[in-house]
């Protein structure tokens, strides 16, 4: 029981994550045709199916991605 929620809880970290990665592509000019969109939008349903190895991904590169520019921006 543990165990799920622990992988609960990530899911649902993922999911802002990959929420705030989108809406950043986006800002930056990214359209749903653009390749990175695509690979963005597919490691988003992988994550919905609790596929834990994108969601991993998500939480460690993107998350880290993330919390750099939130850092940067702070200062």
């Amino acid at each position: 029981m543990i165990e799920n929620m622990s992988d609960n809880i990530k899911l649902e970290v993922a999911v802002e994550i990959m929420a705030s990665k989108i809406a950043q592509m986006i800002r930056k000019g990214y359209t749903i045709d653009d390749e990175v969109m695509q690979q963005l939008l597919e490691e988003k349903k992988q994550m919905y199916k609790c596929n834990m190895n994108v969601i991993n991904k998500i939480i460690n590169v993107y998350g880290k991605e993330l919390k750099q520019k939130f850092s940067k921006e702070g200062n």
